[in-house]
């Protein structure tokens, strides 16, 4: 079985790395197996200059992976980065939801954490694949609100989700409640 994505964005500084943080133990309580994927626009180095794999990697290998008693982490040399669909299907099989923090303008499904202390509003109300808000203020009509720091309610949602649609690599708009 594939699993299910759901993408958690926000403004910087929205909190969705908290939130992430606090429904993945509630998730695992409740028997789940969870993956997380981490987009960026920030240029960070994922392998250290000098080093074994980049060196592979300079060398022309399209791939390199480091494995050591600590995990494994894979290094993607490709000039266009894969999309969240690809990343999902070729490296998370094995659990039942992935968390991706990131990707709004994506069709994927979305839960979208909003603080007015941070942001004018939020970004994604309008967005057919919107799920959620999660709030401290109102929702627009028509977008379902989750409270900011209910992190069994949004757990128990994103479960509730989870469990109901799994993902399919041609991601369909999922109409907000």
């Amino acid at each position: 079985m594939e699993p299910s994505v759901i993408c958690i964005v926000g403004s910087s500084g929205s909190g969705k790395t908290t939130v992430i943080e606090s429904v993945i133990p509630i998730l695992r309580r409740e028997g789940l197996s969870v993956g997380t994927l981490k987009h960026t626009h920030h240029d960070i180095p994922f392998d250290a200059a000098g080093k074994d794999s980049w060196r592979h990697g300079r060398a022309g290998a399209e791939k390199t992976a480091i494995v050591s008693p600590f995990g494994l982490a894979v290094f993607d040399h490709r000039p266009a980065p894969p999309g969240p669909e690809e990343i999902v299907a070729r490296h998370f099989g094995d659990v039942d939801i992935v968390l991706v923090e990131g990707y709004k303008w994506g069709a994927l499904p979305k839960i979208e954490v909003y603080r007015a202390e941070v942001a004018d509003a939020p970004v994604c109300v309008g967005d057919p694949s919107l799920l959620a808000l999660i709030t401290d203020g109102p929702a627009p009509a028509m977008v379902r609100r989750l409270p900011s720091r209910d992190y069994e309610r949004i757990a128990a949602f994103v479960m509730e989700y989870a469990l109901s649609e799994p993902f399919a690599l041609a991601a369909t708009a999922v109409e907000p409640r």
